[in-house]
């Protein structure tokens, strides 16, 4: 069953840009969203993949697996956010990887991030990777947005660091970039929209 946000904004000009949507959306998220201290989307740091339902195994790396809900795909308004990925070390929820097609939507997501965060604790560039890093710290959760200057991918990601303490965090990064290609869909099924990323 596919689920829909409909809202009804007190606009008089129905052109709306793409920027004026997702900052409204963004903005609801804010006031709605639960403390990213206690989880993301409704799965509680530190859970065991054996309590969850609905995921699929893309691939191992040591003691860490990354998950896919593969008939979920999340949106922001209108806009689809299919890469979703879940990381746990050793069968533990311990990270979040959400892959950004549109620099309309990492733009918005920055200026989110800055605006519920802060100014970032830390930004990086690395020349090997013409890749810029934004980080921020919540309590026990760290924040890194990526933009890659060279190939355009982009990348918010999301660490309980009382597990990803114990994960070697760099290494594991790299490895998911190479590694994942696409979201599988099982056959047949259409990818239930989920509403909001609440972050």
């Amino acid at each position: 069953m596919k689920k829909s946000l409909k809202m009804r904004l007190p606009l008089k000009n129905l052109s709306i840009t793409l920027s004026t949507v997702i900052v409204i959306m963004l903005t609801a998220m804010s006031i709605h969203a639960g403390d990213i201290q206690d989880g993301f989307l409704g799965i509680k740091w530190g859970t065991n993949i054996a309590e969850l339902k609905g995921f699929s195994r893309l691939y191992s790396k040591s003691h860490v697996n990354f998950y896919v809900k593969p008939n979920e795909v999340h949106t922001i308004d209108n806009i689809m956010i299919p890469h979703v990925v879940y990381g746990f070390y050793s069968e533990k929820f311990f990270a979040v990887y959400i892959s950004i097609e549109k620099m309309e939507v990492f733009s918005e997501i920055k200026r989110y991030m800055k605006s519920r965060y802060g100014v970032p604790k830390k930004t990086s560039f690395t020349t090997k990777s013409d890749q810029r890093i934004d980080q921020w710290k919540y309590k026990d959760v760290k924040i890194k947005l990526k933009l890659n200057e060279k190939d355009g991918k982009m990348k918010l990601a999301f660490y309980y660091t009382p597990l990803a303490g114990e994960v070697n965090e760099a290494q594991q990064e790299e490895y998911h970039e190479s590694s994942i290609h696409f979201l599988p869909i099982e056959k047949g099924r259409t990818p239930t929209a989920i509403p909001l990323l609440r972050f």
